[in-house]
Parts: C-alpha cells; structure tokens; sequence
C-alpha cells in the first residue's frame, strides 16, 4: 500500500479516536505490570497524540490524579498548539455537590470549559433529576458543550431513545465479544446522541493468548483462537482488528483507547492502514459476539491475583 494512502487512513482513524487517560492516574487493566507511567511517558505520549490529530481527551474525576496531571501539562502546552478537547465525568448525587464536582475537575483541569460531562452511573442520571439540571444549567452557561451518561446496558440506551432529556453524548462498551449496543448505536446517532465506544481490546483480555488466559475466562479461549486466526489469515495485527471494529462500527463516532507508551499509540494509529480489509472482515467479527456477560462486563471479574 503506497505510503500516501497509509497516512491518509491513519489520519481518518486519529479522528474517531479519543486517548483515555485512565492510566494516567490509576493501574489499569488485565495486563498491566508498569504501573502509572511518569511524568515523561505521559508528555511523551500527549505530544504524540497531538502530532497524530487525536483532538480529545478522556478522564474523570474518579480516575485517580489523571485531571490533575492533565491539567499540568495542558497549562504547559505551547500558545500555537491545538489544544485538547476533554470529556470527564462525574458522580450523580445532591445539585450543590455536583456543581462543586464540576468545578473542582475543572480547576483541576485548568480550563474554563470542557467539550463534555458525563455521569458515571445511569441509575444516579435517571433517579436524580436535580442533578442532571446542574449539567444542563452548565452547558448552557457554556461551561461544557455536551452532556451526558456512561452505559453498561443496552436497557438503558433504551431508556435514553424513548425519554429525551437532552442527553447529547454517552459512553458505553463496544467490542468483538461484547456486542450488546450494536443494534442500537445507529438510533442513538440518529437522535443526535454522539457515542464514544470504550473497551475495544476489553481492557487487555482479547489481546491475550488463549494458553495464558486465567481459568476464570478459559471458556473464551475458543473465540479468541478464531479471532486471531481471522487476523492472522487476513494479515491484520490482532490489535488494529480490534480497534478497528470498535472505531468504525456504524453509529459510533470515537472509540476511547488507553495506553502505557508514545510506542504503543504509534502502534494503535497504524491500524489505520489496515481499514479496508478489516471492514471486510466485519460479518464474521459479528459472529464472535458472547452472550455470557460475566466473562464481558469486567465488574463481574474476579479481582487479580
């Protein structure tokens, strides 16, 4: 493939990505032994993400120092930069302590608006309606450009589509094995919702070699073994099949990827290049969907040994 169409393609796909930033503040995830990455990784990995086109940021006020150590570094961040867009979230609870919230994440920020809030629960966004006021009274004091909640079941988008509320960006989980949403991310588009998709590698698990997996997900390893032979056969890396499957899937507008070095986003961009055969090969990812959802909803995991 010629040089120029590779970088083109990267370049779409930077678009529809969003860097979380999750490790940034807290050690995240089935595969992580680094820890939190310091103070350079963290420049280092910023600045690539910025020289790639990736233009927001996700974070929350839960995920440790992440807002702070952002906040740093934007405050640093050269005049003639573009700057980051952010989306943090925050917990549903009393009006006073949510406004408080919201300003507390952005001085931690060190902005004066962010492009998006989301609650982290859907059952404080629907059982809280004085809170759901502050994030509307603050998008209209344009302090936050879209509002909004972060999902674990289709049930709840649902509930979304047949009772508007305003609600103008959700998060959810979207990946080869966890396909719930996919019926319904077109109709979220469709009302003017965007989606941002989180999870695409299912924080690590999917990237697993099946002999590794713990005893708790070996009934996955079949699935697994037919996603890396579908990579393998097509000469997609399994990674960028994955983010790819996430990121393109219809209705979704960014996929949320997290990650420990400059080197591993540099290999997340690059699937870029393999956009046309991956979509082709979305059919038999369709097929790979697993409907046992404690092997899919990591709140159900056991913890780690």
């Amino acid at each position: 493939m010629p040089a120029d169409i590779v970088a083109t393609d990267a370049r779409d796909l930077s678009g529809r990505l969003a860097l979380g930033t999750v490790q940034f503040g807290l050690d995240y995830g089935i595969n992580n032994t680094a820890g939190r990455p310091d103070d350079a990784t963290v420049a280092e990995i910023l600045h690539t993400a910025q020289a790639a086109g990736i233009t927001l940021l996700d974070t929350a006020s839960a995920y440790g120092d992440s807002e702070t150590r952002l906040g740093h570094w934007l405050s640093q961040a050269q005049p003639e930069q573009k700057p980051f867009e952010l989306v943090t979230k925050l917990a549903a609870g009393p009006a006073g302590h949510v406004w408080h919230a919201l300003q507390t994440s952005l001085k931690r920020l060190r902005q004066p608006s962010v492009y998006g809030v989301l609650f982290h629960q859907f059952a404080g966004f629907r059982d809280k309606p004085a809170a759901w006021e502050v994030l509307c009274d603050a998008q209209t004091e344009g302090l936050v450009q879209r509002i909004g909640v972060s999902l674990y079941h289709p049930e709840e988008a649902e509930w979304l589509l047949a009772n508007p509320m305003g609600v103008s960006l959700v998060q959810l989980p979207f990946n080869v094995l966890d396909q719930r949403f996919g019926p319904l991310l077109p109709a979220l588009q469709q009302a003017g919702i965007e989606v941002h998709v989180r999870s695409a590698f299912l924080q690590g698990l999917l990237l697993r070699d099946p002999v590794t997996l713990p005893a708790f997900f070996a009934p996955l390893a079949p699935k697994i073994r037919q996603l890396r032979a579908l990579a393998q056969r097509a000469g997609i890396p399994l990674a960028s099949l994955l983010l790819l499957f996430a990121a393109y899937a219809p209705g979704v507008a960014r996929a949320v990827i997290g990650v420990d070095t400059a080197a591993n986003l540099r290999e997340n961009l690059a699937a870029g290049a393999y956009t046309a055969p991956a979509e082709q090969l979305r059919p038999e990812l369709q097929q790979l969907a697993e409907e046992t959802t404690k092997f899919i909803l990591p709140y159900t995991w056991p913890p780690r040994s």
